[in-house]
């Protein structure tokens, strides 16, 4: 401090402000946000300086802020997908800047008597957990080989000889491989999984812009609609041809709590502009109209069986009428590898399974004995 009150200091000077920060005031949400941006400001090798409770100065001698400064710009965004005010920061170029610097840095010092609590609420300390957890698996997913995690759904055509072919393959990081790295339950946390879905949602893109050799063939994922409309989505698009481009199928979540209709048909105008082909996923039979959904623009509708070989009461599963208006071989009904899931997907007459393994051929018609006439 007093090397920059004397104009000593030179180089760029990045303060970090939580003051506006909702719950700032209790210290273990406080040091979870600093934690936070500690963690990836150890990649750009500032000087780091606590210059009270709730800020920092991040020093830059002879290196570019600008990549810190970007990050810190995304950090803010998450926070306002949050509904949360963001961090505020501050650039001051030194030695130019050091008056400016100085009186920023004495306006958030606390006052003496400063009257905020520190106790944690019961709400408070969940999302303090939350963000923890969060925290934990963007590090993990930071420095992770995405292909280590990565698997492929096969989605399987029947074919008029009774047996299975193959149609495209859905590629999915692998759910269960991060919650083992982390020992966290994703799946079983919502909110976690709403706030980790875009950055999954970056890195398979990612993987297929470092394997663009997959799409030689039929291949599927499954993007958010906000990712869709992003520059990230369309970085990737152009670094494809367009026989790529007409192998890539993207798969719409319907269960997506962001997703509204302006948006989704943002989302699929971004696909058909691209030449790629537009898959909604996560359907359930359940479903008795298709709502928003595009379905003029849609090329698969993905129904989602699981359990409901189980179901149970006065509701029998059946095909709603919208979905066999749309077309019952474009339906593709996801049962991993249930052979009950399997038999009532065939009862129902689907004609496109999403399984990991083949599914078993038809047999002999019955009464058969399942040698040629004659």
């Amino acid at each position: 401090m007093r090397q920059v009150q004397s104009g000593q200091a030179g180089g760029v000077a990045v303060a970090l402000d939580l003051w506006e920060v909702p719950h700032a005031e209790n210290p273990l949400f406080r040091r979870a946000v600093m934690e936070l941006v500690d963690r990836f400001a150890g990649r750009f090798t500032p000087e780091i300086v606590d210059t009270g409770p709730y800020s920092q100065v991040f020093l830059f001698h002879g290196t570019s802020p600008d990549p810190f400064i970007e990050k810190l710009h995304a950090v803010a965004s998450d926070f306002a997908g949050q509904h949360l005010t963001a961090p505020r920061f501050t650039v001051f170029h030194l030695p130019a800047d050091t008056a400016r610097f100085v009186a920023h840095l004495r306006r958030l010092l606390p006052a003496a008597d400063d009257p905020r609590p520190s106790a944690l609420t019961p709400a408070e300390a969940q999302r303090l957990a939350a963000i923890h957890r969060l925290g934990a698996y963007e590090q993990v997913l930071s420095r992770a080989d995405i292909a280590a995690v990565v698997r492929e759904s096969p989605v399987w055509r029947h074919d008029d000889d009774g047996g299975w072919s193959l149609l495209f393959s859905e590629v999915t990081v692998a759910l269960d491989s991060l919650e083992r790295a982390i020992g966290v339950p994703l799946r079983h946390d919502p909110w976690l999984l709403q706030q980790i879905s875009p950055i999954l949602d970056r890195r398979i893109i990612r993987h297929f812009q470092t394997e663009p050799t997959r799409l030689q063939s039929p291949h599927s994922i499954n993007l958010l609609a906000g990712t869709v409309v992003e520059p990230v989505f369309q970085e990737f698009m152009r670094g494809l041809s367009f026989d790529q481009r007409v192998n890539l199928i993207v798969e719409l979540p319907v269960t997506d709590p962001d997703l509204s209709r302006e948006r989704l048909e943002e989302a699929v105008d971004v696909l058909r502009l691209w030449d790629c082909r537009v898959a909604f996923d996560h359907l359930s039979l359940r479903n008795t109209d298709p709502g928003f959904l595009p379905l003029a623009a849609a090329d698969y509708l993905k129904v989602d069986m699981r359990g409901l070989d189980q179901a149970a009461g006065a509701w029998e599963p059946r095909i709603p009428d919208w979905m066999l208006r749309f077309g019952l071989g474009r339906l593709i009904a996801l049962c991993p590898d249930s052979s009950c899931e399997t038999e009532l997907s065939r009862s129902l007459g689907f004609q496109l399974l999403e399984r990991r393994t083949r599914p078993p051929a038809d047999g002999p018609p019955a009464g058969s004995s399942g040698r040629p006439a004659g």
